[in-house]
């Protein structure tokens, strides 16, 4: 291929200038027709000159011998007219030549452009392992400096060499004609030095402008890759490394560099003699004739502007002639691109079309590796029915991945088949068969371009409705209208203003806008946490209920439903089956499973123990403390509305302190000097909410962050939503600011109400807060002994918190996030082992406590359940209003206590119930007491 670049080059530049010359054939002629008018005006001008000069020769002689007779000067009215002429004949030159520039520039632009849409097409049609073997800052490089060089060589070549030679031409013949053929001989000689030299030594030079544009390439994709990949340099520490690694390539750059330039430099001093040479013994030779009376003055004026006429186009070839090689450089190594194999652009007649609503999907003893000798997959088959779900499971590096890309023939296989429908995946057309799939990558990369945009783009001319509707579907829609721009908001160079899991919500969203019968999701949860993977899920298995789906997880928690599971082991099916059957089996499957629920349990663990109960209020408190220096240096004022007694949560301080530093930047930058902004800290329905309002005007700008870190929307909802509260941005209903919102929850038990409020002995007793329980357990001794409790919480923290506060106090204790995860436990179970307490928040995400406790008296009534027997339900909730306890009453809850309760009430109210008399449950007023004596006794 290397051989052939040349002759490729060559046909490139042909076959670009063929297809623009025919869509601009009208400009093209008459560029040309102005390019000679042009010449034929700049040849015509020095002739001119000559007979300027000898008519005023004659007539300084003629008004010399008036002069000494004594006769009538003669006229000079035919020397002006020539005069006017002149100029009019120069100007049309440089007339010709801007009006040449003006109607063949579109030409020139035109063959930048196909040259670029035609490579960018063909680099996306080349298949992926040319691109995942080639560095895309060097390919950068390479296409621009090609495309570059097209241009060059289809305008500014084009339009110096035509009008050069036949400029060139026209003094050539007016010399032959006119004048000795000596002229025409040194003018002929000078040429052919000239071409000889400049020839061999921009032959020479050539071989430095490879390196250096070889070398160039290489130091374009260094750094190219070093920003690509900021994040990991970063948290290495490689800066100086990577800076280290472009300093090498750029001193070797630099060194190359200068031999050419040297080289460049010899090749201009040698031209330089050699037209100073020719033009020197041409004016020797002119002047003797001129002497000698065979050329007159005018003449001699002649031969010297034809001279410098084509001595300066002389200059002009040779730089043409250096930059036209080393275009032909650049040239060669963008053919060298365009000669790679492509995919097929369409459906070929011959090639079947991908019909059917639900194609089955078979991988028929399919064989592959990326390179020789390395086998990623041995011997796979197994079938997707039509319509039905196969998920594939197995350890990193099994193969998993690799039977997506087979499956979109991003790769073919080594031996065996992939059918589809039937048919074999290969006699299907390329855009019939990657349209009937859509994908959901592991990676999500995204367009630098609006969210809109991007989910959008699996589907072009979808309406608004429709992705919003998508966006819906992934649990997207929430968060971007908590946006300020919404749909229109950028998301960055391949979307790293958004976090992992929201780059592959908006996957999903472009997925499923997509609408296609064949479903690939490619660890499309991996970044996700759990409560954002538990609602995606469903939405998951929703959509793919009526489509062939396969799914390749990671987490196996997300695939126990699938009608099939493959597990993969270095590139072999090792086990297949439903989930419960894999398990039975105790083989690789129920060793993967058992792991994972073992890291699950350390990350709970661990989750726990970086979060520690603090006052949200006290981090506020620093924050502002901080930016005291530059709210002053501004003169904004800053007006705060604190709750303390409201703002006990469970959170990591760190990094809470850092989300409200990068909120009060934000705020601060967006208020101009000498505005105000708001924090006030509320109780709401069970969380301690945190508003700032910044002081932003709508018709005022904000302010520039001058490279302060600023609040990131949608880095903040992460931290938050990890922390199991909520972030929105709204717009101030004054039209004056805009409102952070922040809901985070309160603790379920707060153990630090156990100890006093006031004095040393309290400050003591909240710095001993992992002891409080063992402290009451020692002091009470284990008030809840044998008592069973279940606990239905949709947070995590919440559940361990009361666990770990009833478990202290000897009290058996059984969680649920879903309510109707604990009603299917308490079905299964005969009435005497069900618990004695029901302990049951009422805001449980998608489902109401009001309702799982309705259920629960349906339960009990339907099993006749006599009233003595029936199970004691506590609302353990955020919502705390009277009405709200009012409500939990009539729902059939016996006690409300309101979040944060205190550890004593807590245990009190669940010994009083367990320990009353029969039927005590039956009336309002008995259990309003009992809740009142338990806060009562716990005050």
């Amino acid at each position: 291929m290397n051989r052939d670049a040349p002759g490729a080059g060559r046909n490139l530049i042909l076959s670009t200038l063929l297809e623009v010359l025919r869509r601009h054939r009208r400009a093209a002629l008459l560029a040309a027709l102005l390019l000679v008018l042009a010449k034929v005006a700049s040849v015509a001008v020095p002739l001119v000159l000559k007979e300027i000069v000898d008519r005023f020769t004659v007539l300084e002689g003629a008004r010399t011998a008036a002069a000494q007779s004594g006769g009538i000067p003669p006229m000079v009215a035919v020397p002006v007219f020539i005069l006017i002429g002149y100029s009019l004949l120069r100007f049309s030159s440089t007339l010709f030549v801007e009006l040449r520039d003006m109607s063949f520039v579109r030409v020139t632009l035109d063959s930048i452009a196909t040259t670029a849409e035609r490579t960018l097409l063909h680099l996306l049609r080349v298949g992926p392992r040319f691109h995942s073997q080639r560095n895309s800052g060097a390919l950068l490089h390479d296409v621009n400096r090609g495309t570059a060089a097209m241009g060059f060589l289809l305008g500014a070549a084009l339009f110096t060499l035509l009008p050069t030679l036949v400029e060139i031409l026209g003094v050539l013949v007016v010399m032959i004609a006119g004048y000795s053929l000596w002229f025409t001989a040194i003018i002929l000689t000078t040429f052919g030095v000239y071409a000889f030299y400049t020839f061999v030594m921009t032959r020479r030079r050539v071989a430095f402008e490879r390196m250096v544009n070889a070398l160039g390439a290489r130091a374009e994709g260094s750094m190219f890759d070093s920003l690509l990949n900021y994040e990991a340099v970063k948290v290495h520490v490689r800066e100086q490394h990577e800076t280290r690694r472009y300093s090498a390539l750029m001193r070797e750059w630099g060194e190359r560099s200068v031999d050419s330039q040297y080289a460049l430099s010899r090749l201009h001093l040698g031209q330089g003699a050699i037209i100073a040479a020719g033009v020197g013994a041409i004016m020797l030779l002119a002047g003797d004739y001129t002497v000698r009376g065979i050329m007159t003055v005018g003449d001699l004026v002649l031969v010297n502007a034809y001279v410098l006429q084509i001595c300066m186009p002389l200059n002009a070839l040779g730089f043409l002639f250096r930059e036209t090689r080393d275009a032909m450089v650049d040239i060669e190594r963008l053919s060298r691109l365009l000669q790679q194999p492509v995919e097929p652009a369409e459906d070929p007649p011959h090639r079947m079309l991908l019909e059917g609503e639900r194609p089955s999907v078979r991988f028929e003893n399919v064989e592959f590796g990326y390179e020789p000798g390395r086998p990623i997959l041995q011997g796979v088959s197994f079938t997707i029915e039509g319509g039905t779900t196969t998920a594939v499971v197995g350890g990193s590096g099994s193969g998993k991945s690799t039977l997506a890309r087979l499956l979109l023939r991003m790769y073919e296989p080594d031996s065996g088949k992939v059918l589809i429908g039937g048919t074999d995946a290969r006699l299907i057309g390329l855009p019939s068969l990657r349209g009937a799939i859509g994908v959901v990558p592991q990676d999500t990369v995204l367009f630098n371009d609006t969210i809109a945009y991007n989910i959008g783009y699996g589907r072009p001319g979808a309406s608004p409705a429709e992705i919003i509707e998508a966006a819906r579907a992934a649990q997207l829609h929430e968060l971007i209208e908590s946006l300020p721009q919404k749909y229109e908001t950028a998301v960055g160079e391949r979307g790293l203003l958004l976090s992992g899991g929201e780059r592959q919500r908006l996957a999903i969203a472009r997925a499923l806008l997509k609408d296609p019968p064949i479903l690939v999701f490619d660890e499309a949860t991996s970044a996700l946490d759990t409560r954002a993977e538990r609602a995606i899920q469903g939405e998951i298995d929703r959509i793919a209920k009526n489509r062939t789906t396969l799914i390749i997880a990671h987490r196996l928690s997300t695939i126990v439903g699938a009608d099939e599971i493959i597990v993969l082991d270095r590139g072999r099916i090792v086990e297949r089956g439903r989930h419960e059957d894999l398990l039975s089996r105790e083989g690789l499957y129920a060793q993967l499973w058992n792991l994972q629920q073992q890291q699950l349990d350390v990350e709970r663990t661990e989750r726990r123990l970086a979060r520690q109960p603090l006052n949200i209020g006290v981090l506020l408190a620093g924050v502002l403390d901080g930016v005291r220096s530059i709210v002053d240096e501004r003169a904004i004022q800053i007006f705060t509305n604190i709750e303390l007694e409201n703002a006990r949560i469970t959170g990591d301080p760190s990094v809470l302190s850092q989300a409200l530093w990068d909120m009060c930047l934000g705020a601060i930058q967006a208020t101009p000097d000498g505005g105000r902004i708001e924090w006030s800290l509320s109780r709401h329905d069970g969380h301690a909410r945190l508003v700032l309002v910044d002081g932003r005007r709508s018709d005022t700008p904000a302010p520039p962050a001058d490279g302060a870190r600023s609040a990131d929307p949608l880095q903040l909802r992460s931290v938050f939503e990890r922390h199991g509260g909520h972030f929105a941005l709204e717009t101030s209903p004054t039209g004056h600011g805009t409102r952070y919102v922040v809901d985070l929850p309160m603790p379920a038990v707060d153990p630090v109400a156990t100890a006093p409020r006031d004095g040393p002995a309290g400050a003591a007793a909240a710095a001993r807060t992992g002891a409080a329980f063992e402290d009451a357990a020692q002091v009470h001794g284990p008030r809840l002994a044998d008592v069973r409790v279940i606990v239905v919480d949709d947070l995590a923290d919440a559940r361990e918190a009361v666990q770990l506060a009833l478990e202290h106090e000897g009290a058996d204790v059984r969680t649920f996030a879903r309510g109707a995860d604990a009603l299917a436990w308490l079905e299964a179970l005969a009435p005497a082992h069900w618990p004695d307490v029901f302990v049951c928040d009422i805001a449980l995400g998608d489902e109401d406590g009001h309702d799982v406790v309705r259920s629960l008296r349906h339960m009990e009534a339907r099993l006749g359940l006599e009233l003595h027997r029936r199970l004691p339900a506590i609302a353990l909730t955020g919502m705390a209003r009277p009405e709200d306890r009012l409500r939990a009453l009539m729902a059939g809850f016996q006690v409300h206590l309101a979040k944060p309760v205190r550890h004593d009430v807590l245990v009190a109210t669940i010994a009083r119930l367990t320990r009353a008399a029969p039927g005590a449950s039956g009336s309002g007023a008995t259990i309003e007491s009992t809740s009142e004596r338990a806060r009562k006794e716990g005050s």
